[in-house]
C-alpha cells in the first residue's frame, strides 16, 4: 500500500531509488524501441518482421512495468533503510535478463553473432514502407506512439512519479 512520506529524508530516499531504477531500466526501453524501429524499416530482411517487433514491444512494456512496480513498492515502505534494502534487491532482480544473456557468451551461437552489426540500409527519407502492407504501417504507428510517449513523458517525468506518490 502506498503511504505518504512523513519526512523529507524519506521522500529523498524514495526519489533517489526511483531515479536509479529509471536509469537502470531506461536502456531496456530504448533497446526495445530501437528494435521495433529496425524491424519496421527493414521488414524485407526478415521472414516474419512481426516477431522482432513484438519482442521489442514486450521488452519496452516489461521495463516500464518493472519501473512502476518498484516505485509503488518503495512508496509503501516506512523507513529509509527499508527503501535502500528493497531497492538493492529489486535492482538485482531487474538485471536478471542481462545476467542471463551474459552467461550465454560462451555458446557458439552468441560467439558467431557477438561482433556482428546490424546494417541500417533503410532510412525514413527513403520511404521504406512504400510497398508495405497495412499491418506494418499499423506497427509503425504503434512504434511512433511509444517513442513519443517515451521521449516526452517517460524519459523526463517518470522519476517524478515517485515524488507524486509521496503525497
Amino acid at each position: 500500500m502506498i503511504t505518504p512520506s512523513d519526512s523529507f529524508f524519506m521522500m529523498v530516499a524514495r526519489f533517489i531509488a526511483s531515479l536509479m531504477m529509471h536509469i537502470n531500466v531506461e536502456k531496456d526501453v530504448k533497446m526495445g524501441i530501437t528494435l521495433m524501429k529496425y524491424a519496421i524499416n527493414h521488414y524485407k530482411s526478415f521472414s516474419n518482421p512481426y516477431m522482432p517487433f513484438t519482442v521489442g514491444f514486450l521488452s519496452t512494456i516489461i521495463a516500464i512495468i518493472i519501473e512502476i512496480n518498484v516505485m509503488v513498492i518503495l512508496s509503501g515502505l516506512p523507513d529509509v533503510l527499508g527503501v535502500v534494502v528493497r531497492y538493492v534487491s529489486l535492482a538485482s532482480i531487474a538485471r536478471i535478463p542481462g545476467i542471463y544473456f551474459g552467461s550465454l557468451t560462451d555458446s557458439s551461437f552468441v560467439a558467431k553473432c557477438k561482433d556482428k552489426k546490424l546494417p541500417i540500409t533503410q532510412h525514413r527519407s527513403m520511404d521504406p514502407l512504400k510497398d508495405a502492407c497495412i499491418r506494418l504501417k499499423i506497427c509503425r504507428v504503434v512504434y511512433k506512439i511509444w517513442r513519443v510517449l517515451f521521449c516526452s513523458v517517460g524519459f523526463y517525468f517518470m522519476p517524478f512519479t515517485a515524488i507524486f506518490l509521496n503525497f
